[in-house]
């Protein structure tokens, strides 16, 4: 591979890897870790397993079900993204007749439930929900987080009798792990908790140690990690791994940055064999600079692919020779390449995106990283030499930093708004409306039974204060302090606090809108944060739509999105509430936050869609590039949103103090 052009790069050959087969066989030989997660699956109801990418996880997760399965018991799999239950439907059916159990294998997500409830002549999801949830077993369930969240919250038709037909369901695997993070991974938690009773398996080829701290209150954890030997099963080939720094720090974006990783895709393209497309695969952090990087490939090859957030699921094609991505294709499609492009910025990214590629074969990878982390993992690793993957891994680990988990915010105060807000979301259709102080008691008193009893101190405190109007404690004071209140306006506006998280979903604020994504001449959904980065019209009817893009598409509803592209440069969305103080949550209401849009009916509704919304100004860059945030009008800096924004408080005094 050609890399004569960049200043700073080396390679290094990274062995094949090779796990403990274990002594059981089943028709076929399993792997020592798969073995000890079907023996402990009979004693333990909580194990968390770690294998590399490749490592057959989802094959130990229905070994664990199998017996569940036997005796006509259910299960469902939460997959973090629609693209990977899609893409596990049909690898999991082989699977199951591969262990020889009689199940059906049932994907749900928004889209299904929409065809399912269509085909069957139901009004409502809900109802097309319950009768896949209460139809004859055994049955497996393919879904989503946002799904789960909705039935606790009890948000479809048929709430409750929903809720019965899931608490029957006797297993619970959730793949990918690691990509839960802050108020996702505290609702993934209080699932985990109300569902003690379950076999609960969760599997990552990336754990992160905060996040099973924070498992380890739920009681019996069990850990399986597969084991590598010189000798044993091959689930890595060999790849020739480049690393290059072309720029001192940040993400990619610039053109010049863009024409480089092109010419590299390309010339890579020319040193793999013909063969199962795709032949390259380039993954970067930025929808922009993903859209950049295919623009410049398909001037001098045709047959590539774009996907990324704005890519319709029935368009993610992965058949052609070259596949550009973000993150949607880190974890959500099942591909085999020979040759993998990528940009590493944080640890789990790298280990996850390397295993995308030398998975059936030999492979070619090239990793972009900022120039610190490549000169700490210089030192790290022999130029020019070999490598084994463990020990890459753990160069890898010392080099870069692992994208935050927020798991510790769990027993801290901060910790405890986000967590009752969760609660309030639950349980609001089972308390009655009360006053302010009696509704908060019952709120904090349902978190501590939720939780278990090693993070329910701060809880129990909580009742305490606000039962017995003990306004002296410690940690009524911090709260006064937090939410910038006194004594006689706590209660009122903690409450507004706790149920503003009615607007917020497991995946941060709702904050998508219908749009037509013209590439593709299809309806998608863009989140407002993306929105800024867009070039786009706001369209209000089917005479307009016309005018300004030709003949509208069947069934559009108004109105709507039309994306023609991405920016360049600068936000065509941003806001300035007109009260806040620095430094303090608050909350965001239509009357009182201004929004700055190219058209006044978007400016309309990007207020309604904010209307109550938790929120915290940081001037400069938000702590974490993954929160939901909109620029600022008029200074550098953003406006943080939702829970993100309780978690950019707790890291601003925890880096204070």
């Amino acid at each position: 591979m050609n890399l004569s052009k960049f200043s700073n790069f080396f390679t290094v050959k990274v062995d094949g890897l090779e796990i403990e087969y274990g002594s059981r066989e089943l028709g076929f030989r399993l792997y020592k870790y798969q073995e000890e997660v079907l023996e402990l699956s009979t004693e333990r109801n909580l194990i968390a397993i770690d294998a590399p990418t490749g490592a057959g996880k989802t094959l130990a997760l229905l070994l664990a079900f199998k017996r569940l399965f036997e005796d006509e018991k259910n299960a469902m799999i939460l997959y973090p993204t629609k693209t990977l239950i899609e893409d596990q439907k049909t690898s999991i059916s082989k699977l199951v007749e591969k262990i020889k159990v009689s199940v059906d294998v049932t994907p749900v997500d928004s889209d299904r439930l929409h065809e399912y409830m269509l085909a069957k002549g139901y009004k409502t999801h809900g109802e097309a929900l319950y009768d896949i949830l209460s139809s004859a077993g055994p049955k497996l369930v393919l879904t989503n987080p946002d799904i789960l969240y909705y039935i606790l919250r009890m948000e479809f038709k048929r709430g409750r009798p929903i809720y019965r037909e899931l608490a029957k369901f006797a297993g619970i695997g959730i793949d990918e792990l690691h990509l839960y993070w802050g108020a996702s991974l505290q609702i993934l938690f209080t699932f985990l908790s109300l569902m003690k009773n379950k076999m609960r398996l969760l599997s990552t080829a990336t754990h992160d140690p905060t996040l099973l701290s924070l498992l380890s209150h739920l009681k019996g954890l069990a850990k399986v990690k597969a084991r590598e030997v010189e000798k044993g099963a091959r689930i890595r080939h060999e790849v020739h791994l480049a690393f290059v720094s072309i720029k001192p720090e940040g993400v990619l974006y610039g053109d010049d940055e863009a024409e480089k990783i092109a010419d590299t895709v390309l010339s890579v393209l020319d040193q793999v064999e013909d063969g199962v497309n795709p032949r390259v695969v380039c993954i970067v952090n930025s929808l922009v600079f993903s859209e950049k990087i295919a623009e410049k490939v398909s001037e001098r090859e045709r047959d590539v692919s774009l996907i990324n957030s704005l890519t319709p699921r029935g368009e993610r094609n992965i058949d052609s020779k070259i596949v550009v991505g973000t993150s949607a294709i880190e974890v959500g499609i099942n591909f085999d390449t020979q040759a993998l492009i990528f940009e590493a910025t944080d640890t789990a990214g790298f280990i996850q995106r390397l295993g995308r590629v030398g998975r059936k074969r030999p492979g070619i990878a090239v990793a972009f990283m900022p120039y610190d982390n490549f000169r700490k993992i210089q030192k790290e690793i022999p130029q020019n030499g070999r490598i084994s993957y463990s020990e890459l891994e753990r160069a890898v680990k010392h080099s870069f930093t692992r994208n935050p988990s927020y798991a510790d915010i769990a027993g801290s105060l901060h910790g405890a708004l986000i967590q009752a807000g969760i609660t309030y979301t639950l349980i609001r259709k089972l308390i009655e409306k009360d006053k302010p102080l009696r509704t908060l008691v019952n709120i904090f008193k349902y978190t501590s039974r939720m939780l278990p009893p090693s993070l329910t101190r701060v809880y129990e405190d909580l009742v305490e204060i606000f039962d017995k109007k003990m306004f002296r404690k410690e940690e009524y004071e911090k709260l006064l302090e937090i939410i910038n209140a006194n004594r006689f306006n706590l209660p009122k506006k903690l409450l507004e606090i706790l149920k503003s998280f009615i607007k917020i979903g497991v995946r941060g604020v709702y904050s998508s809108l219908p749009a037509y994504i013209l590439k593709y001449r299809t309806i998608g959904s863009v989140d407002v944060g993306d929105l800024g980065k867009m070039n786009f019209e706001y369209i209000s009817s089917e005479e307009e739509f016309r005018e300004k893009v030709g003949s509208p598409p069947p069934d559009l509803e108004y109105p709507i999105l039309v994306i023609r592209g991405v920016l360049e440069r600068g936000y065509r969305i941003a806001i300035r509430p007109r009260k806040f103080k620095p430094g303090e949550l608050f909350l965001l209401s239509k009357e009182n936050v201004y929004v700055s849009a190219p058209d006044d009916r978007l400016r309309n509704k990007i207020a309604k869609l904010l209307d109550g919304v938790l929120a915290y100004v940081v001037y400069g860059s938000p702590g974490d590039w993954r929160f939901s945030a909109l620029k600022l009008i008029g200074g550098e800096g953003w406006v943080i949103l939702g829970p993100d924004a309780v978690i950019q408080a707790w890291l601003d005094e925890s880096t204070y103090l």
